[in-house]
C-alpha cells in the first residue's frame, strides 16, 4: 500500500500581531518570520515524521528550492513534484497573542496542476493507496474522480473551504477530515450536528474525522462515534495544528493502529505543534509525541471536572424527561459530541446514565414511602412497567417488590 499525497506547498510569510487586523485599520506587526507550509507539503511532513513513506505531487516556481529541500531532507519522495513558469504559492498569516491565526493564500503554482499531470502521477498508483487532497490546487475533482476510478482511498481535507470543495463528490471519498467551520461550509447550517446527518444522507460509508480545537475531535462512521480530548499546552501558533492531526491520524491507520489510537498520537503531535512557531518546521517527530505522551494531561482536567458536574445534576434534575439533545445544550456541544463525552468522561451512553438515576430514585422511593410500585415507576419517566423491572433488575439483581422487602426487613432487624 502507497501514500500519495498531491497538494499544495507554500511559503508562509508569518507577521506577529497584537490581534488580527479589522476592516480600515492599520497596525505595525511585531515580527515577521518565513517558514515553508502548504496543506500539502504540511500533512506529508507530518507522516513522514510519523513513519509513514509518503509520495508528494504538486507544482512549484523557480523561487520554491527551500521547499523541496525540506521535504526531501524529511525523506518524502519527490519524483511527482513538478517546477512550473510561475511564483510557488505564498501565505500571508496573522498570529496574535492568543496564538489564533488569520490566513490569506495565493494560489500561484499550485494553480498549475494540469489533467496531464494528474494521469501521469497516477499510473503509479492503484488499488488500496492512500491519495491525501485539499482544497488548494486545481482540478481538485479531476483527481478525485481519477483517483477513485482505480480505487484509491482517497482521504479529503475541504480546507480552505469554498465553492470547488462542494464539487468534489463523496461518493469517491473514505476518509473526511474537517474543522467546525469546513463542516458548516459543506451543509450550509450553523447546527453542529447537520454534517452527522448530511453525510448519513449522502455518503453512508464515509468516515469522518471532526476536529474542535480545545474541545479536541470526533470521529464517526456508520458504526461508532468516538471522542478524544485535545492536550494541554501553552499556544504559540496554531498555524499546522489541523495538517498535523491530518498526518499522524492517517499514518497510524495506514500502520494498523485503531481510529482511537490513532486520535491519541494526532492530538498529541498537534499540541505540540501548537506549541511551536511556523507551519512544517512546528511538526514533531513520532519518538516526541511517544514520549509526550507519557506527560501530556488532557486538556482543562478541570473543566471536564466541572461539566462532569453539570451532567450528573441534569440527570438528577431531569430524570424523567430529558433527552440527549437538552443536555447537549447545557454543556454547549452538539448531540454527537455530547454522545462521545459521555462515554469517554463518564463511562456510558446517555440512554444508560438516564436509566441508572433512574433505578437509583427508585430504590428512593421504595426505602421511604409506601407508594405501589407501578406507581413509583411513572413518577420516574418509565410508561413500559416491564421493561423497567428488566432494567431495575439488571442494576440490583433483583425486583423492586424483592429490594423493599428486603430493606424493610433490614430495618425491622435493626
Amino acid at each position: 500500500m502507497k501514500i500519495l499525497c498531491f497538494g499544495s506547498c507554500n511559503i508562509d510569510l508569518v507577521y506577529a500581531v497584537s490581534h488580527i487586523i479589522q476592516p480600515g485599520e492599520t497596525m505595525s506587526a511585531n515580527a515577521l518570520s518565513s517558514f515553508p507550509g502548504g496543506k500539502g507539503l504540511n500533512q506529508s511532513i507530518a507522516l513522514a515524521r510519523a513513519g509513514a513513506q509518503v509520495a508528494f505531487a504538486g507544482c512549484i516556481g523557480q523561487d520554491g528550492q527551500k521547499l523541496y529541500d525540506i521535504m526531501d531532507s524529511c525523506g518524502i519522495d519527490l519524483r511527482y513534484l513538478r517546477q512550473v513558469n510561475e511564483k510557488t504559492g505564498h501565505a500571508i498569516i496573522q498570529v496574535d497573542s492568543n496564538a489564533e491565526n488569520s490566513i490569506i493564500i495565493f494560489s500561484g503554482a499550485n494553480g498549475m496542476v494540469t489533467r496531464e499531470h494528474i494521469d501521469s502521477v497516477l499510473q503509479d498508483f492503484g488499488q488500496g493507496d492512500f491519495l491525501l487532497v485539499q482544497n488548494e490546487i486545481s482540478q481538485l475533482s479531476y483527481l478525485t474522480s481519477t483517483a477513485a476510478r482505480i480505487g484509491m482511498q482517497i482521504v479529503f481535507n475541504p480546507s480552505p473551504f469554498n465553492k470547488q470543495a462542494k464539487q468534489v463528490d463523496l461518493q469517491d471519498i473514505r476518509y473526511l477530515i474537517v474543522n467546525e467551520t469546513e463542516a458548516y461550509g459543506m451543509t450550509d447550517s450553523e447546527d453542529p450536528n447537520a454534517l452527522h446527518t448530511y453525510i448519513k444522507e449522502k455518503a453512508p460509508h464515509l468516515k469522518i474525522v471532526m476536529t474542535l480545537g480545545k474541545k479536541g475531535s470526533i470521529y464517526f462512521d456508520k458504526d461508532q462515534v468516538i471522542h478524544q480530548s485535545a492536550y494541554c499546552v501553552e499556544s504559540v501558533d496554531t498555524t499546522a495544528a489541523g495538517d498535523t492531526y491530518l498526518g499522524y491520524f492517517i499514518a497510524g491507520i495506514c500502520r494498523g493502529d485503531s481510529c482511537k489510537t490513532a486520535m491519541n498520537y494526532a492530538a498529541a503531535a498537534s499540541a505540540i505543534a501548537v506549541s511551536r512557531e511556523g507551519a512544517a518546521s512546528s511538526i514533531p517527530m513520532r519518538q516526541e509525541v511517544t514520549e509526550a505522551l507519557r506527560v501530556l494531561q488532557p486538556y482543562h482536567t478541570s473543566a471536564v471536572s466541572n461539566q462532569k458536574k453539570i451532567a450528573s445534576a441534569f440527570f438528577t434534575k431531569n430524570y424523567a424527561d430529558g433527552t440527549l439533545s437538552m443536555l447537549a445544550k447545557e454543556l454547549g456541544y452538539s448531540t454527537t459530541y455530547t454522545g462521545a463525552w459521555l462515554k469517554e468522561n463518564m463511562g456510558a451512553s446517555f440512554t444508560e446514565l438516564l436509566h441508572k438515576k433512574r433505578c437509583e430514585l427508585c430504590t428512593v422511593y421504595l426505602e421511604t414511602t409506601k407508594l405501589p410500585i407501578s406507581e413509583i415507576i411513572h413518577l420516574i419517566g418509565y410508561k413500559n412497567e416491564s421493561f423497567f423491572r428488566h432494567k431495575f433488575m439488571e442494576e440490583y439483581g433483583c425486583t423492586p417488590f424483592a429490594y423493599r422487602k428486603r430493606k424493610e426487613k433490614s430495618y425491622e432487624n435493626s
